[in-house]
């Protein structure tokens, strides 16, 4: 049976939808993903939705069970540590190109995506802060004109986006009291072609963004009950 363009065109679009709630963190930790709720929100049949929690799990950022049902995985300390590890080299290796190649538009586009990151701390809304730091991030990725590298750079966001929420409250206060503004000193370092600067403010803001997290995943690992 041929599929439609336009059918082709709606389940490409669900299965983007789940991978940028996966990336702003609108999922937690174990959560399981119902079909129903899914094809509700976007509007669609089961089918599409099942197409795309499928793809997910073959690319290892869903975790499928027993019983069928697809939940986000729980991460063990290790394996934040690993991911911080690659999403380190790899984002520094984005925001080394995005800062030689950035143009005007994209650093105006970095800082209105700034003053939102702000304004979003400044009421202390969590979903949009944690949604307007996605936005900011891939924004920047995308500056270095490397889609294979930004790829590889959003399946490693979609294994850590459903923690983004633990780094309220204790990690962004910590932020807000040493760094407060490296959000602009990165977009003026894209402006002045600073390479280094820019790989430095992001390789600072990556490590201790998932050292952080790392510390608490393994807390919670100490207090599980033993099987």
């Amino acid at each position: 049976m041929q599929v439609s363009s336009k059918d082709m065109a709606m389940r490409g679009e669900v299965y983007e939808g789940i991978r940028t709630s996966l990336a702003r963190g609108h999922f937690s930790p174990g959560e399981k993903l119902v079909l129903r709720q899914l094809a509700e929100q976007y509007g669609v049949s089961l089918t599409p939705v099942r197409e795309a929690l499928y793809r997910l799990v073959v690319e290892g950022v869903l975790t499928q069970e027993h019983s069928r049902s697809v939940r986000v995985p729980v991460l063990s300390k290790q394996r934040v540590i690993e991911l911080r590890d690659m999403r380190v080299a790899l984002e520094m290796l984005a925001v080394s190109k995005g800062a030689e190649l950035a143009t005007s538009a994209e650093i105006a586009k970095l800082e209105r995506l700034t003053s939102a990151v702000e304004a979003a701390r400044k009421a202390g809304n969590i979903v949009r802060d944690n949604e307007k730091v996605a936005e900011f991030q891939f924004a920047l990725y995308s500056a270095s004109k490397m889609p294979v590298l930004l790829r590889h750079i959003e399946m490693l966001w979609l294994q850590t986006g459903p923690y983004m929420r633990l780094l309220h409250p204790t990690f962004i206060s910590y932020v807000q009291q040493v760094r407060p503004s490296w959000r602009r000193e990165i977009c003026q370092a894209f402006r002045d072609r600073d390479v280094a600067t820019a790989r430095r403010l992001i390789e600072t803001d990556v490590f201790e963004s998932l050292s952080h997290l790392a510390e608490l995943v393994g807390a919670s690992e100490m207090m599980r009950p033993m099987e």
